[in-house]
């Protein structure tokens, strides 16, 4: 059997080596950095941890504890401190903790005044197409505005997806944030009455 290539040894080309592999498929995996992992790599310094790229995953589909149980790393899962519920992110050089209510985003210094109105405007911008193919990037910006984009946004996405807003599709990365647009028309009304219909499904 010939073996099927795969390019790049980032964490989906090592997926599918892996899987294929289960599969007793065998595969050869090109890559052009000295080390497999693409963005994924943790370093130990100094008593802390840190990440590179993406630094959390969340488990939103099965799949994902499926492929940390067969590849026997459930011993080494760390899960996030319930006590650690202040988030923080870096503007003018220092770390500013991310609202956690509406009245501490009404007083944070993270979001400016204007991005803070701007915000209040949200319900009344149209939705767009549902063919539309649009980026994160555009789609936060058009929604929302750049600030929340550069300060809520992007770190989020660099933390999870080590990619760039730009370059991800909101409709296939992020298809529930196209989903409340599509059905509510708005980002804020999807919350306030998905909420709802959550609560009510349990």
């Amino acid at each position: 059997m010939n073996s099927v290539a795969i390019i790049g040894g980032g964490i989906t080309g090592l997926t599918t080596g892996f899987r294929l592999g289960q599969k007793n498929i065998p595969v050869t995996i090109y890559e052009s950095a000295g080390r497999v992992g693409g963005v994924i790599q943790s370093v130990r310094k100094d008593g802390y941890l840190a990440e590179y790229g993406p630094n959390t995953l969340l488990e939103t589909s099965p799949t994902i504890g499926a492929l940390i149980l067969d590849l026997g790393l459930e011993g080494r899962r760390q899960c996030a401190n319930k006590n650690a519920e202040k988030r923080f992110i870096v503007r003018d050089g220092k770390p500013v903790a991310l609202p956690g209510s509406p009245a501490a985003f009404l007083t944070t210094r993270l979001f400016s005044t204007r991005a803070k109105a701007r915000l209040l405007a949200e319900p009344f911008i149209r939705r767009a197409p549902a063919t539309c193919e649009e980026s994160l990037g555009e789609f936060v910006r058009r929604r929302i505005g750049r600030e929340f984009l550069d300060y809520a946004i992007n770190p989020f996405v660099a933390g999870v997806y080590a990619g760039d807003p730009d370059r991800l599709s909101v409709k296939h990365a992020f298809p529930r944030l196209h989903a409340l647009e599509q059905r509510y028309g708005s980002l804020l009304a999807g919350q306030f009455f998905g909420a709802r219909e959550r609560k009510r499904r349990a």
